[in-house]
């Protein structure tokens, strides 16, 4: 009987140490798959950095004095510009006081020697949404772009006439602006494409 109980103790040590055996190549296997998990993780955390350094920049810019000779726009012009960013430094004709004011964006002036076309976006229609009657031109938005036609630089107009009623003198039209590569940029798509080239 004391035979038996050995051998039952045996063979349960075997299994056992079997069992421990198998628990200790999963328990590295587990390590195994934490390390390389802790090291991907880390690699992408260094990509995340390397990102978000790309898009947002060093945390302090210096801006080098070299670097100021690339500008064409003076800083007397860009003075300018900020104090006289609108027709005069006051609100185009009929506006003053009412509406939402122009943003004050000191981008400079564009340089005076370059040609420009103008390019008009007017509205289909030029009846009175209101009351029917012809509408006749009170204003205009123009923007201004630098655009490139190929080894010709000139200045891109575009010109977005507003339209009034004068029977009922609230329908006020304009056509919407068309679409820019860059938002509030002063660049055309050809001007970019030559860039990119």
């Amino acid at each position: 009987m004391l035979r038996q109980t050995v051998m039952a103790l045996s063979s349960r040590l075997a299994a056992l140490s079997e069992e421990c055996s198998t628990l200790a190549t999963e328990r590295d296997a587990a390590i195994a798959h934490r390390d390389a998990a802790i090291q991907e993780n880390d690699k992408l955390l260094m990509i995340l950095s390397q990102y978000k350094r790309a898009i947002f920049g060093a945390r302090s810019k210096t801006l080098d004095i070299g670097q100021l000779s690339l500008y064409t726009i003076s800083a007397q012009a860009a003075r300018a510009a900020a104090n006289d960013d609108v027709i005069g430094g006051r609100l185009p004709d009929g506006a003053e006081g009412r509406g939402k004011r122009p943003a004050r964006r000191n981008r400079g002036k564009l340089p005076e020697h370059l040609p420009r076309i103008d390019v008009v976006v007017d509205i289909e229609s030029h009846s009175c949404p209101c009351c029917g009657e012809q509408l006749h031109k009170i204003a205009e938005t123009v923007k201004e772009a630098f655009d490139v036609s190929p080894m010709q630089y000139r200045i891109k107009r575009i010109v977005l006439p507003r339209h009034g009623c004068r029977g009922c003198r609230q329908g006020v039209v304009q056509a919407p602006a068309s679409a820019q590569a860059i938002d509030g940029g002063m660049m055309t798509e050809a001007l970019l494409a030559h860039v990119a080239v």
